[in-house]
């Protein structure tokens, strides 16, 4: 427990619980089991989101130097000819304005926001927020649910093998979770148990886990084999997560490619209906 910083609760009690029952090597062996597929899951879906991240942050430099440089290039040619400019050239050239006037104060206001942002999630408030923020985002979102509830169910299971007290397992697997909006639903779940509710009863309250895997946990209950059950209902999870990830990039694709052309019609429009528009004017 010295090194807290660096080894999270779930290890901690984990090591204790093998040192208290004699079982230090088998809970080493569950620990590098559970660790190792939680950083496989963490690297798939961060390979997945890497594409797309790289494109929206290429095509935020690209607009950010078509509005500082390119389009005032463009705009001071155009008022030499003090025509009629289209409605996307003139939507163009005010959102170049206010760039490069207001610039400064964008900057202020970003960082100030991911500050805000930043400060806000550390609350527990805030934290509950972001975590229910990042499950509903679309595509990813229904992923991430997936990945963590097969991390909740991995830990639950590990710890239920090791021996840990029921009421003491929840409490750790929410920790180990890391998101404070499922947490909080882990803990209803332990509040209920404490009470003297079931698992089944309490799981299908929390409205976290397919009919599927709560017919899985009702079975491991009334068989007294929670914990295999609930390996299974973490297999299930990243089977499924597995597939999605491998599927990720196919269904994002075509999203970036839209938004890609999108800004590249609206570029030509407000660029080049004009500089046709002068070209014809001086051909007449």
């Amino acid at each position: 427990t010295r090194h807290n910083d660096i080894f999270d609760n779930l290890y901690i009690n984990m090591v204790r619980v093998g040192e208290d029952s004699g079982q230090l090597e088998a809970v080493f062996d569950q620990l590098s089991e559970y660790l190792e597929r939680d950083l496989e899951t963490k690297k798939r879906i961060k390979a997945a989101l890497r594409y797309p991240s790289f494109v929206l942050v290429a095509l935020t430099i690209a607009l950010s130097v078509v509005n500082v440089f390119v389009i005032p290039a463009f705009a001071k040619m155009f008022s030499q000819f003090k025509a009629e400019l289209p409605l996307p050239t003139k939507i163009l050239i005010g959102t170049s304005n206010f760039f490069v006037d207001y610039w400064p104060y964008m900057l202020v206001a970003v960082v100030a926001a991911i500050i805000g942002f930043r400060e806000y999630t550390k609350t527990d408030k805030g934290a509950a927020w972001w975590g229910e923020a990042k499950l509903n985002i679309p595509l990813v979102g229904d992923i991430l649910r997936r990945a963590l509830m097969a991390r909740y169910s991995r830990s639950f299971a590990l710890m239920l093998k090791s021996g840990v007290p029921l009421p003491q397992a929840l409490e750790l697997s929410a920790k180990a979770i890391d998101n404070a909006f499922l947490a909080g639903k882990i803990r209803e779940i332990k509040a209920g148990v404490e009470r003297g509710d079931s698992l089944l009863r309490t799981h299908n309250a929390s409205d976290m886990f397919t009919p599927l895997v709560l017919q899985m946990i009702a079975v491991g209950e009334e068989s007294g084999q929670v914990e295999e059950l609930l390996q299974e209902v973490s297999g299930f999870y990243e089977r499924e997560v597995d597939y999605d990830v491998q599927t990720l990039s196919d269904r994002i694709e075509p999203i970036m490619i839209l938004i890609m052309a999108g800004f590249v019609m609206v570029l030509a429009l407000g660029i080049f209906l004009p500089l046709w528009e002068m070209y014809n004017v001086q051909s007449g």
